[in-house]
């Protein structure tokens, strides 16, 4: 008994994406996924997932209402995600709703790729901590591209996201240098269209 009640779950998703297979039309979804911050180092930065994949691993979740016209769509997102990262100093969170609207193309009915500006609203972090950042940055603004794999509503995609606005590292006085830091993400998400 134990193992038909997620036999019958499964089976329902499956004959749910069946029927669903051509589903490309217009309607609201759910998305999460991971996330991991990058310094734009990535050869440096592969070498530290291999040592500690946990320390600036981030994840996201939210909703999305897509409008399609055959295979153009228009999908903007309303999304909450918290991110970290190593700054050499100290562990820096920071938790946000991101908003990015993604105009994208559907390919041979199983790949996209999409693209376009992310907003960013800042709710809480430890930035100060670490970066002269004044107090009237709460709002960001980046963008965001990638690619998808789409199995009817269930869709799975990664994206690369960057913001623009800089922030300055406190400890520059410190080493006798300036650094920027511009904000980096690889995203992998998994999202389900109603």
């Amino acid at each position: 008994m134990k193992l038909a009640i997620p036999f019958v779950f499964l089976l329902l998703f499956l004959s749910t994406l069946q029927a669903n297979a051509q589903h490309k039309g217009s309607g609201f979804g759910l998305k999460g996924g991971l996330s991991y911050n990058t310094s734009g180092k990535y050869f440096k930065d592969a070498g530290s997932i291999w040592k500690d994949p946990g320390s600036s691993a981030g994840y996201q979740f939210g909703a999305f209402y897509k409008l399609a016209s055959y295979d153009i769509f228009l999908r903007p997102e309303m999304v909450y995600t918290h991110s970290k990262f190593d700054s050499g100093l100290g562990e820096v969170k920071a938790n946000r709703l991101d908003a990015p609207v993604m105009v994208g193309m559907h390919l041979f009915k199983l790949f996209s790729i999409v693209g376009g500006p992310s907003f960013h609203y800042i709710l809480d972090d430890n930035y100060a901590d670490y970066f002269n950042s004044p107090s009237d940055k709460d709002l960001l603004f980046g963008y965001q591209f990638g690619l998808g794999l789409n199995f009817g509503p269930v869709g799975l995609d990664l994206r690369y996201e960057r913001v623009l606005n800089d922030q300055k590292l406190n400890f520059d006085q410190v080493i006798k240098r300036k650094e920027d830091f511009r904000s980096e993400q690889v995203i992998l998400g998994l999202s389900y269209q109603f």
